[in-house]
């Protein structure tokens, strides 16, 4: 992930990196959600370096001054998908937008794995 700054007020500036782990942090307290991408999970994400996260979390600037996020998660077993998601991509708008003043256009949020390990057999 490229250090790219986000200018929130005069003199205040965020990198890419932040907004990737507030996403992040914001996106693992979901219920149903299991791990980014990579199986970074809510302990491991502030241990986990700037291109493994990365590989879960993209932060894209807009023309409009705006920025769109897209992650990639792992959502627990007998979760509803389209419900799970849609709470993360509230959770991680408000986050964002809370923590940083930064307007979210878009969250775009991609399932790679259902979790089975911890299924009831």
């Amino acid at each position: 992930m490229a250090d790219k700054n986000f200018t929130i007020r005069e003199g205040v500036e965020v990198t890419e990196n932040v907004i990737a782990s507030i996403a992040g942090l914001a996106a693992l307290e979901a219920e149903g959600i299991n791990a980014l991408n990579g199986g970074i999970t809510a302990n491991t994400l502030p241990r986990a370096g700037a291109s493994k996260v990365a590989r879960a979390i993209r932060v894209v600037t807009n023309d409009d001054a705006t920025i769109s996020i897209q992650m990639i998660v792992s959502v627990k077993y007998g979760y509803s998908i389209l419900n799970v998601t849609e709470h993360v991509q509230e959770k991680v708008k408000t986050s964002v937008e809370n923590m940083t003043d930064i307007t979210v256009k878009s969250v775009d949020v991609k399932v790679s794995s259902v979790d089975t390990k911890n299924m009831n057999a």
